[in-house]
């Protein structure tokens, strides 16, 4: 009577080695659960999509496509086709990198904010303030006025024209002298050319040298043109007397025309300078000799 009364009043005490010993009887036998057959795989298909279609379908197909496309190509292994895009694909799933322009990146690239420094209390140092930069102004380019440059360069390009221009129809001179006259025309000619300037002299001997007892040698050029006429007259160096220069310059426009100038020297030269000294001799009494060497 005792017993009944324990598990009258706690239930519990009866239930829990009730329910332990049920479940150790089931781990006991053992269980599984049923076996239900397995079922086959159900078949797959490789769906290709071509862009270009044939006319002729292939005998086998490799794949299943929109079309029919003959197979081509240097692969020994199937291969399935693919589009540049597809490419683009594989090569992000790799993990290759993506180039980016400096503009997205310059986007990016967040920009440095200015730092402020603040200070908790009261402080007397006090930051100056630097001044602001002003923009420097461009010099301003003044135009100047080339007008009076123009003219320069212009006057000077007519002066050098004008002097080309003297230079080219300026005269070929041939100088000869006694020393230098070595050919056999021009030696003639110089000759021919002192023997009358000679003979003119002494027959225009001037009076005044013989009155004043008057000697003297002096060096003298003279040019002739193509024709023989005396183009210019001057004295190189002087005899000392004003009477025998002037006298030489008389006695040579006296003498003119001479002989033209020589055909050879006509075909080379223009003009011929001449190059003569002079000699005043008072040989006795009231006569003169006048020589050209």
């Amino acid at each position: 009577m005792s017993s009944i009364k324990i598990f009258g009043k706690d239930p519990l005490l009866f239930t829990i080695p009730v329910s332990l010993l049920l479940h150790a009887g089931l781990y006991a036998m053992g269980f599984k659960p049923p076996q239900f057959p397995e079922s086959p795989p159900s078949p797959t298909f490789d769906v290709t999509m071509v862009m270009p279609q044939d006319v002729k379908a292939p005998d086998k197909a490799d794949f299943m496509a929109n079309s029919n496309q003959q197979g081509s190509g240097s692969e020994d292994e199937k291969s399935r086709l693919k589009s540049p895009l597809a490419a683009q694909e594989e090569n992000l799933e790799n993990g290759d990198e993506i180039v980016t322009s400096e503009k997205n990146i310059a986007e990016v690239t967040p920009k440095p904010e200015p730092q402020i420094l603040t200070t908790k209390g009261q402080t007397n140092k006090f930051i100056q303030k630097l001044p602001e930069e002003q923009p420097q102004e461009e010099p301003v380019k003044t135009i100047v006025d080339n007008s009076e440059q123009t003219l320069a360069i212009a006057k000077l390009m007519a002066e050098m024209s004008q002097q080309e221009e003297r230079f080219a129809k300026r005269p070929r001179i041939h100088f000869i002298d006694s020393l230098s006259a070595k050919g056999t025309v021009e030696a003639e000619y110089i000759y021919t050319w002192s023997k009358k300037l000679e003979r003119i002299g002494n027959i225009n001997f001037p009076q005044k040298a013989l009155d004043l007892s008057l000697s003297g040698t002096l060096i003298l050029n003279t040019t002739l043109d193509r024709a023989g006429r005396v183009v210019e007259i001057q004295i190189s160096v002087s005899s000392g007397s004003k009477v025998l220069d002037d006298a030489a310059l008389k006695i040579v426009k006296l003498a003119a025309p001479y002989e033209p100038l020589p055909k050879e020297i006509r075909k080379k030269y223009d003009r011929l300078n001449i190059t003569r000294t002079i000699v005043f001799h008072k040989k006795g009494g009231s006569k003169g000799v006048f020589s050209s060497n």
